[in-house]
């Protein structure tokens, strides 16, 4: 009888994780009040909008005057790209089963992780292939993508109902790795 009673108990608290798990999914829009400036944040870690710098190899003496190191032109690609993509987080769709999760970022596209492998996926920042996972762990949703050029995490957490994006971008090209807070009301 306490067999029984104890398979029962575990089959309840298996159905409460998992019903745990998929209150995540859903739509939800970015909260600006609550939230922390995005745009701001990346360009305090991406550096300056301008090219700075000189040539910091052989070449001392050029045919043109040079004024960016080799390395500026990249940094300025990825603080574009990334301010380019801000818009993106306005609005999150998360679709999440026992197997996977999906996260839509509207006309930005989609990205799909397993929770119960690794899957490769393409970074958009620096085109290169990354591992993606995806755990659910002390009620929080945590995906991340590494590659060789960098390593993007993310968290969700509810909180009073709200979703909860914390991310963490340590990126080559950046000066300082990206963090943000980011809280979303659902909208339906």
């Amino acid at each position: 009888m306490r067999a029984r009673w104890a398979v029962l108990v575990l089959l309840t608290a298996a159905g409460t994780a998992a019903a745990q798990e998929a209150s995540f999914g859903g739509t939800w829009r970015l909260n600006r009040q609550l939230s922390q400036d995005l745009a701001e944040h990346i360009k305090a870690v991406a550096g300056s909008a301008q090219m700075a710098g000189g040539p910091r190899t052989w070449a001392t003496e050029t045919w043109l005057p040079w004024k960016a190191g080799f390395g500026e032109n990249e940094r300025l690609s990825v603080r574009d790209f990334l301010l380019a993509a801000v818009p993106a987080f306005e609005t999150i769709e998360i679709e999440q089963d026992a197997e996977e999760v999906r996260t839509i970022h509207g006309e930005a596209g989609s990205r799909r992780f397993y929770l119960k492998r690794t899957s490769a996926g393409t970074s958009a920042i620096s085109g290169e292939t990354v591992k993606r996972q995806a755990r659910v762990e002390h009620g929080q949703l945590l995906l991340e993508s590494k590659g060789k050029e960098g390593d993007f995490r993310e968290a969700f957490s509810l909180e009073g109902g709200r979703l909860v994006y914390v991310l963490h971008l340590d990126q080559k090209k950046l000066e300082k790795p990206l963090d943000a807070r980011l809280v979303y009301d659902r909208t339906e």
